[in-house]
């Protein structure tokens, strides 16, 4: 029941970081990609910093950390969703930060990640 809770604030900070919270810090290096969707913010100016793209994507990557707990889901597609959710970030480094507690509470304390991997090569 712990890590139903845990869950559940991993997907309050995630709608909060990608929906609301707007700042003039920047951690991108490069240009914003072009298109409505996938623009975001770049520079000092005060607003949100993720594009359109990364807060419809949210909607679908989120459920999934709730739903786990009452339906069984692979630790291996969480793995995945992880991996996915990564590359697409690195088209906005903003997104990368904000998702960074997120991996992390991800690999070490739901899914055990070094113990799947030392159980993969033992």
């Amino acid at each position: 029941m712990k890590k139903l809770y845990v869950s559940i604030l991993e997907c309050i900070y995630v709608l909060y970081m990608f929906l609301f919270f707007k700042t003039s810090v920047d951690f991108n290096v490069m240009r914003s990609p072009k298109g409505w969707l996938f623009e975001h913010l770049i520079g000092d100016e005060f607003g949100l910093r993720i594009c359109m793209f990364g807060r419809i994507v949210i909607f679908f990557i989120l459920p999934i950390l709730i739903i786990r707990h009452f339906y069984p889901i692979s630790k291996f597609v969480i793995l995945g969703i992880i991996i996915v959710s990564f590359l697409f970030s690195l088209c906005n480094l903003n997104s990368l930060v904000y998702l960074l507690p997120v991996w992390l509470i991800e690999l070490f304390y739901h899914n055990n990640f070094f113990e799947m991997i030392l159980t993969q090569f033992s």
